[in-house]
């Protein structure tokens, strides 16, 4: 494959990878106005997206794979292919995470009661949306090969560890409280965890941006 050929390539690989990523920040989004407003509509949003988005990440899997044992690829470009399979996996599971969190709402939690977790939900919303903004500057970071941008990702983590806290702290007061909502505390905190995960991953996204710049490992005081 000649040179321009191949660059159109990495491109196009480049390409659907964002593709997936941007569906997978409206899945995260969907499912976490379908937790905070317990919508199994928007949850089949969520659920719907992450189907595509499977669909695309076999897709960047293929042709990662084929370029790699076809082409030869030299330092740059190997970087940039080995740390895109990496970031297409991180966000499949980011997509896993929306989806898990769609099916608990449809399959559980619109046929409850779930006014014992009304005092929490201001918490969730100001959580997943720190976590939907890491996985969005990640991505930012991987398009525009932007290592210092990368950089920043991770030093956002430490408020969604904090808010998470925070709330499995008064998930376990509301489940004391309401002896009968101990399920409901225990799934409750479940999702919220999947949430907490997302913005883990994000973090795990931008430390392979970081590589594929730079070549380099993040530094060891990234956080």
């Amino acid at each position: 494959m000649e040179r321009k050929l191949y660059s159109n390539e990495l491109a196009a690989i480049k390409q659907l990878t964002l593709e997936m990523g941007q569906k997978t920040v409206e899945a995260v989004r969907f499912a976490a106005q379908a937790l905070i407003n317990n919508d199994a509509d928007i949850a089949g949003k969520a659920r719907s997206l992450e189907k595509e988005v499977d669909v695309l990440y076999r897709q960047i899997d293929d042709r990662c794979i084929v370029s790699i044992a076809t082409q030869q690829p030299m330092a740059g470009d190997l970087r940039f292919l080995v740390s895109t399979l990496k970031i297409a996996t991180e966000i499949e599971r980011i997509a896993d995470y929306a989806n898990n969190i769609a099916k608990m709402v449809q399959r559980k939690f619109s046929s409850e009661d779930m006014s014992p977790t009304e005092s929490l939900k201001p918490a969730v919303d100001i959580m997943s949306r720190e976590a939907v903004s890491m996985l969005t500057e990640a991505l930012a970071a991987y398009e525009k090969n932007d290592a210092d941008l990368a950089m920043l990702v991770p030093k956002r983590d430490a408020l969604v560890n904090r808010l998470n806290k925070d709330l499995f702290r008064n998930i376990l007061a509301m489940a004391t409280v309401k002896k009968y909502a101990n399920e409901l505390a225990m799934d409750f905190h479940t999702a919220v965890r999947y949430i907490e995960r997302v913005a883990d991953r994000s973090g795990n996204i931008a430390e392979y941006v970081y590589y594929a710049v730079t070549g380099y490992r993040f530094p060891d005081n990234k956080k």
